[in-house]
């Protein structure tokens, strides 16, 4: 099917969506357009009106059961759309609305709002005769499904899929800023794993399911390098001109990679790990030995206090700083390196147990 073939129905009607900033805080938010722009032969997007640091002030509550919009923001945004906007700003700024007046409200208002269902037969092709990004496909697939394992991705339900197609780049990113809230924070490293394909770059029958089981400096790299094609995709992100530095949405996406984990252990890791590793170093007989107090101290070189006020994350970073300078890899000592990888486990331990 062709681009002419394709235009004779008509373009796709301009899309108003809630913007939120990528990296400042705090959040501030906006309304913006999404739309065709035929003479550029790509989807684009311009800003309506910003909303602050709070859209709920754009909220007014005549009683305790039910709200409206500001009059003022209706009447602007109708003017520069040229068409009835009030219930698409109810959808866009309901999450903002009181939760009590939510909670009586929810029934009324989402009652005959149906998605629109694909036309039989109908082709899974945007208007400029584009299908979804496979990136696009691997963050939904995993958002709706959650699975690492990504060998279904390209049969996906039509119905889901179309949620993709006929949207400026930064409308889809919005879409996913706010769908990825939903995921909790041990899912935001198998999250980017999976939507990246970073299993392809290697050979382990467990990398589609157990990427904990895999050498971690060797996924950092994986994902540097997607990262870096992704920011060079012309065609991904339609209308932007600068490629000289990294958009906020992939420099998020840095910053939740190495701000986050896998899992913790499973049997299946356990056992990808021991026939991994069992050529590489000794292991103690009878198993792991728990850590005092005292020592977890010495090992990561922190008083006692910085420990225990530490979070998961910050656990996390200290020993990585501490393994690059004494793994076996890079010259260590075996026997310091399992000590401190002992030393952390006993950390995560204690924090899971406050």
């Amino acid at each position: 099917m062709t681009n002419n073939s394709l235009k004779k129905h008509g373009e796709p009607k301009p899309a108003i969506y809630l913007f939120r900033t990528v990296l400042d805080r705090p959040t501030r938010y906006s309304l913006r357009l999404s739309f065709w722009d035929s003479a550029a032969d790509t989807f684009k997007t311009t800003e309506l009106t910003g909303l602050g640091t709070d859209p709920g002030q754009y909220l007014h509550y005549p009683n305790d059961t039910c709200f409206h919009l500001d009059t003022d923001l209706v009447y602007r945004i109708e003017k520069l759309c040229g068409r009835d906007m009030e219930s698409e700003l109810e959808q866009l700024l309901w999450p903002f609305v009181d939760p009590g007046v939510q909670r009586k409200m929810e029934h009324f208002f989402y009652r005959g709002s149906n998605a629109s269902a694909l036309a039989p037969g109908g082709k899974l092709i945007s208007f400029n005769g584009h299908s979804a990004h496979s990136f696009d496909k691997r963050r939904l697939h995993f958002l709706r499904f959650g699975a690492t394992d990504q060998g279904r991705v390209f049969t996906m339900p039509p119905r889901l899929e179309a949620k993709l197609l006929n949207r400026s780049r930064d409308e889809l990113e919005q879409y996913f800023l706010s769908e990825e809230a939903r995921l909790r924070e041990h899912e935001l490293k198998s999250y980017l794993y999976a939507s990246l394909d970073l299993q392809r770059h290697f050979t382990e029958s467990f990398a589609r399911s157990i990427p904990q089981a895999l050498p971690a400096e060797k996924i950092d790299e994986a994902f540097l390098a997607e990262l870096c094609l992704l920011n060079d995709d012309r065609e991904f992100w339609q209308e932007r001109m600068d490629f000289s530095r990294l958009p906020d949405y992939l420099v998020r996406y840095l910053i939740l990679f190495f701000d986050s984990s896998f899992p913790r252990r499973n049997r299946g890791f356990e056992q990808a790990e021991e026939f991994m590793n069992d050529h590489r170093r000794p292991q103690r007989p009878g198993g792991k030995n728990r850590v005092s107090r005292d020592e977890l101290a010495t090992i990561f070189e922190e008083s006692e206090e910085t420990l225990r006020k530490a979070s998961k994350k910050e656990i996390t970073r200290l020993y990585r700083l501490k393994a690059k300078s004494i793994h076996p890899d890079t010259g260590g000592e075996q026997e310091a390196f399992i000590r401190l990888t002992e030393a952390y486990e006993e950390l995560l331990r204690q924090k899971e147990g406050q």
